[in-house]
């Protein structure tokens, strides 16, 4: 929706533009205002160009824009173009994808203190896959890569993502402090041994072949996010050790053995840093690319 005549000269430049299947302009629909509405069917790739348009033009500002995905079309024709697409997400759809999984909410705080929890039991009962599920269930890539994103703008909501990023792993050592009280009481260890346990050592140090598989997953995690398949990100999490390390900061604090707690701290930070420079590098890349606006 845009003021006066800007649609009219917005629907004849993108009638014959490349990867525009249709376009269609209502006259007086627009609730409350009564001003024009101009749809436009396109594929990803000719977003990019369009949003780009819209932006040198002042439209983006002047007017209300919208974008979203049909799950599947139907109708022949000029639908080929739709179905040959790629799937590079606009600038903004990244922002809300990462908003939409990282907000501060009782589900995700939930999520993460479970994630926590589950890790802790992992730990103590040194079982691998236990804590592999941890980081399955934990959304805490896109609270970091959320701070990236902000850096590079537009909109610059950077303390958003350090709220949700804070306040989520913190969620998760309170969830791991309480997850190893259990499993220490039924498991039959003593918070002695925790310094002792397998994955807890192994955690709790930071070599160089981690922060380069870190770094790969920081890079995946920016591809996995720009072309929308948050579905992966369980995969980027998997790869990096932001779980367990900020697990064992709980578990440390809560058995009083600070070597772990620090160990612990000092893996995630890593890893995090990692997230930020490799995503944020892929983020920052795809910006100057693709969407130069």
């Amino acid at each position: 929706m845009a003021p006066g005549g800007a649609l009219d000269r917005l629907a004849d430049h993108l009638r014959d533009r490349p990867g525009v299947a249709g376009v269609a302009l209502y006259r007086g629909v627009a609730a409350g205002s009564g001003g024009d509405v101009l749809a436009v069917d396109l594929t990803n790739d000719a977003a990019l160009g369009v949003l780009a348009h819209l932006d040198r033009t002042g439209l983006l500002e002047a007017g209300s824009v919208t974008v979203s995905e049909p799950s599947v079309v139907v109708s022949a024709g000029e639908a080929r173009p739709l179905e040959e697409e790629g799937n590079e997400a606009a600038w903004e759809e990244m922002g809300s994808l990462m908003r939409r999984e990282s907000n501060l909410s009782a589900n995700y705080l939930l999520l993460m203190g479970l994630a926590g929890a589950i890790a802790a039991v992992g730990m103590v009962t040194d079982t691998l896959h236990v804590v592999v599920g941890a980081m399955l269930v934990a959304p805490g890539f896109a609270p970091l890569l959320r701070i990236a994103f902000s850096l590079l703008g537009p909109r610059r909501d950077t303390w958003a993502g350090v709220k949700s990023a804070g306040v989520g792993y913190l969620a998760l050592a309170l969830g791991a402090a309480l997850g190893m009280a259990v499993a220490l009481a039924l498991h039959g260890n003593t918070a002695a041994d925790l310094p002792r346990l397998h994955w807890v050592g192994y955690w709790s140090r930071v070599e160089a072949t981690g922060v380069v598989t870190s770094l790969l997953a920081g890079i995946a995690g920016g591809v996995v996010t720009s072309s929308r398949q948050t579905v992966f990100a369980t995969g980027v999490m998997v790869a990096l050790a932001l779980v367990p390390g900020m697990a064992l900061v709980g578990m440390g604090l809560g058995s009083g053995n600070p070597g772990v707690a620090l160990g612990g701290l000092a893996r995630w930070a890593v890893e995090a840093l990692c997230v930020l420079t490799g995503g944020g590098a892929t983020l920052a890349a795809k910006r100057w690319l693709l969407h130069r606006r």
